[in-house]
């Protein structure tokens, strides 16, 4: 695991930004100006989970979990889930929130994930690709499609406010460096997965992407 990286994103995730965070990774918006990242992220989880459909038993990797508020989710839902982020925090508090299925929960940097062939059906980023550099996000890509898992699905945080006061205490996290494109010409270029779906998500000022890469066996790398 990259020191260097795991000292940006703990500076990234301390502070005031990381009770920001905390009070839009929860189950209910506590105030006008959460309820656009809160109801805006839950309307972003209920399109996720109709493309998952047939959820009971279906494994899945959500990788970049953050506080498991998604993987519990999932888990609720009847998947088998395995969660894994890079700050143990998070995963501590994963493991200590919420009810109901628990999902397995692990401390691990993606770039360093060694995922046994065939061990998921489905792999699930959810703005998480935003944290890595250009070339740190292509390390993530490879590491993920080596288990060859029939779906990986990426969420994108999109660029602009949250809105109130969220917006001022958020400000390495509104501008983001991903470009979309550039992160499916990745996947074109050096993985055997393609696109198959894509869906906007709205919430007032609350905005994400999510694009959905079916793997395609026997499909040589760099194929068009």
């Amino acid at each position: 695991m990259s020191h260097d990286f795991h000292s940006r994103l703990r500076a990234l995730y301390s502070g005031e930004v990381e009770e920001v965070w905390a009070r839009i990774e929860r189950e209910t918006p506590a105030t006008y100006w959460e309820d656009n990242a809160v109801l805006g992220r839950w309307d972003t989880y209920r399109a996720l989970l109709a493309r998952l459909q047939p959820i009971t038993g279906r494994r899945i990797l959500d990788a970049g979990c953050g506080r498991g508020l998604l993987a519990r989710r999932l888990a609720n839902e009847g998947a088998l889930v395995t969660a894994v982020d890079v700050l143990a925090d998070h995963v501590s508090e994963a493991r200590e929130g919420g009810e109901g299925r628990r999902p397995s929960l692990a401390v691990a940097d993606l770039r360093d994930l060694v995922v046994t062939r065939g061990a998921f059906d489905d792999v699930i980023l959810q703005e998480v690709l935003e944290d890595y550099s250009p070339e740190e996000t292509l390390d993530v890509i490879r590491a993920l499609a080596q288990g060859d898992a029939r779906r990986i699905h990426v969420i994108f945080r999109r660029p602009g406010p949250w809105g109130g006061l969220i917006a001022p205490l958020l400000p390495a996290t509104l501008v983001t460096t991903l470009d979309p494109v550039d992160v499916l010409r990745s996947f074109h270029r050096h993985t055997p997965y393609r696109l198959s779906h894509q869906e906007s998500v709205r919430r007032r000022s609350y905005h994400a992407h999510m694009v959905e890469l079916t793997l395609q066996p026997g499909l040589e790398y760099g194929d068009p």
